[in-house]
């Protein structure tokens, strides 16, 4: 596949988007590309990588929705501004996204950030805190509830309510390096096909499980429920992909 002098060819066992997001990645990072640095117009990529604008649409999306890249009329794609943990902490795993072994690798990073941090939660977990877990929850039984009427809608419904649960989990142990750090996975997940799945009366009873565990404070049954329930993205990346 035809590509630039200053890139590696495209990695065929990647999706074309992934790997296209992947090669704009380096290129803001080997070329030390400032924020506003114009990167092209789809038709620009499409033509540099040999690949449809679809695909380019698709990388361009990827990476707009992480905070990599924004566009800006009468320049096309342009490096996005931000010079924050975050931002950097975006740029760097993106990477990642490209293969789905790196997905898994993310996946067991956001488990053990989670677990990791279950004890202190628990302690300093406030009232205001506890409720808007329980809320949570009861969210999630409406929706398995109401889930034939409409698998789709009430599946990305879930999915909201399972970032917001997460989330409130690891602000309430108030370290804000953690949340921010936690915070940029969610979103990766949440933005990608590999976060989530179809919810169901298991997944329903682990996040009830674990909120009644915070709920009267016990760190051995939270984080027991917590471990259970994130579980699968513990277990080794598999080779067949």
């Amino acid at each position: 596949m035809k590509i630039s002098k200053d890139d590696r060819p495209l990695d065929s066992a990647k999706t074309l988007s992934a790997e296209l997001a992947d090669h704009l990645c380096e290129r803001i990072r080997n070329d030390r590309l400032a924020p506003g640095a114009r990167l092209g117009t789809e038709a620009d990529l499409a033509d540099q990588f040999s690949v449809s604008r679809t695909v380019v649409r698709e990388a361009i999306g990827s990476l707009r929705g992480l905070g990599v890249v924004t566009g800006r009329q009468g320049l096309g794609l342009c490096v996005a501004e931000g010079g924050n943990f975050s931002s950097v902490l975006r740029k760097a795993l993106v990477p990642q996204v490209a293969s789905p072994q790196g997905w898994r690798e993310l996946q067991q990073l956001r488990a053990v950030i989670e677990i990791g941090s279950i004890a202190l939660a628990v302690e300093l977990i406030t009232a205001e805190e506890i409720i808007r877990l329980q809320t949570i929850v009861a969210e999630m039984k409406r929706v398995i509830k109401n889930l034939e009427q409409d698998e789709a809608g009430y599946s990305k419904a879930y999915k909201e309510m399972d970032y917001m649960f997460h989330e409130t989990i690891l602000a309430a142990s108030h370290g804000n390096f953690v949340k921010m750090f936690h915070g940029v996975l969610l979103d990766y997940f949440h933005a990608g096909d590999t976060y989530g799945h179809i919810p169901d009366e298991q997944g329903l009873r682990q996040h009830e499980n674990i909120a009644n565990a915070i709920a009267d404070r016990d760190i051995d049954k939270a984080t027991k429920y917590l471990t259970e329930h994130l579980k699968p993205q513990l277990k080794a990346p598999s080779k067949e992909f």
